[in-house]
C-alpha cells in the first residue's frame, strides 16, 4: 500500500493522564494531513515479580488484556471527539529495544513523545527522549505535560538558532500555514552570525530576537520563550550526527525547562510503501 499521508509514531508506557500528549497527535495530524499510530511499551519487572515462569506468563496475559482495554477508553473518546483513526499496539520488552524495533519495521516519519517537569536531567523519560533523538533521524515533537496542542486551534512558532534551510521543508510550511502569528526567531550569538528573515515561500513573516551569548541569557531563555506565546518551539536537528546530537542534547536541555512543546526538525523523509500490523481502536 502507498503512504499518502505522513505517519505520526507516539511512544508512551501508559503512565499517568496521556491526554495532552494524544491531543497534541491529534493536533499535529490535523495540520500536515498525519496519520497516528501508538506503540504502549510496558517492562516485565513492572508487572511480574519473582514468580515462576508458567504464573509469570499469566500474569503477563492477564496485564495484556487490561492495558488492551485500558487503551481502548483512553482513545476511544478522543477519536470520537475529533474522527482522527488512532492505530495502536502493545508489548511488553526493555522500551528501547522495542523502540528500535518498530522504526525498523514501521519506518515513521515524525514521533511523538512526552515530557514532564524534572529537575533532574537523568529521568528515565529523558534518557527515552535522548535515545530516540540519536536513532531517528526525522523530526520529533515532544510535548509539554501541561500545555500541548490543542486540536483545531492555531498556533504560535518560534524558533531557536535555526538555520534557514529547516524553514523551506514542505512540512515546516505546513506549520506555518496554521500559525497565528509571525515566526518568532530567537537566536543566541553575534547578530552578524544570523542573516535578517522577512518572508518565506508562503508568504511567512518573522520578529527576530538577537542576544549574546552569556550566562545571563542562557539562564533567562526558559522565561523569554514562556512569556512570548509560542506554542511550538523549533529546535534545528541538523544531520544528529555525534557533533549536531550532543550540540542538540546541549540546547534541549535549557529550552525543556519551559512549558512549550518542543519540534526538533530532521532530516527530509521520503514516504516509502508500508504495511502495518498495529490495530485500529
Amino acid at each position: 500500500m502507498t503512504r499518502n499521508k505522513h505517519k505520526i509514531a507516539l511512544f508512551t508506557d501508559l503512565q499517568g493522564d496521556i491526554s495532552s500528549l494524544l491531543k497534541s497527535a491529534v493536533s499535529l495530524a490535523q495540520i500536515i494531513n498525519g496519520e497516528i499510530e501508538v506503540l504502549n511499551v510496558t517492562k516485565p519487572t513492572a508487572v511480574i515479580g519473582k514468580e515462576n515462569q508458567l504464573s509469570a506468563m499469566r500474569t503477563l496475559n492477564r496485564e495484556y488484556i487490561q492495558t488492551e482495554k485500558r487503551m481502548k477508553n483512553i482513545l476511544s473518546p478522543i477519536i470520537d471527539n475529533y474522527g482522527v483513526a488512532i492505530n495502536y499496539s502493545s508489548t511488553f520488552g526493555n522500551i528501547r529495544n522495542e523502540i528500535d524495533r518498530y522504526l525498523h519495521e514501521n519506518d515513521p516519519d515524525i514521533i511523538v513523545l512526552g515530557r514532564h517537569k524534572s529537575k533532574h536531567f537523568n529521568t528515565a523519560e529523558n534518557r527515552v527522549i535522548n535515545f530516540v533523538l540519536s536513532v531517528f533521524k526525522g523530526p520529533v515533537l515532544i510535548v509539554s505535560h501541561d500545555k500541548g496542542l490543542e486540536p483545531g486551534m492555531k498556533i504560535g512558532i518560534g524558533s531557536l538558532n535555526c538555520s534557514e534551510g529547516i524553514f523551506g521543508s514542505s512540512f515546516t510550511e505546513e506549520l506555518f500555514l496554521h500559525s497565528n502569528s509571525p515566526l518568532k526567531s530567537f537566536n543566541i550569538g553575534e547578530s552578524s552570525n544570523f542573516p535578517p528573515q522577512t518572508a518565506g515561500s508562503e508568504g511567512r513573516k518573522t520578529i527576530n530576537f538577537v542576544f549574546d551569548l552569556n550566562e545571563n541569557t542562557v539562564n533567562n531563555l526558559p522565561v523569554y520563550l514562556s512569556i512570548s506565546n509560542i506554542d511550538l518551539l523549533l529546535l534545528d536537528g541538523g544531520n544528529k550526527e555525534k557533533e549536531d546530537l550532543s550540540r542538540l542534547l546541549n540546547i534541549y536541555d535549557k529550552v525543556k525547562k519551559s512549558d512549550i512543546n518542543i519540534m526538533i526538525t530532521g532530516e527530509k523523509h521520503t514516504h516509502y510503501d508500508f504495511n502495518t500490523t498495529l490495530k485500529i481502536a
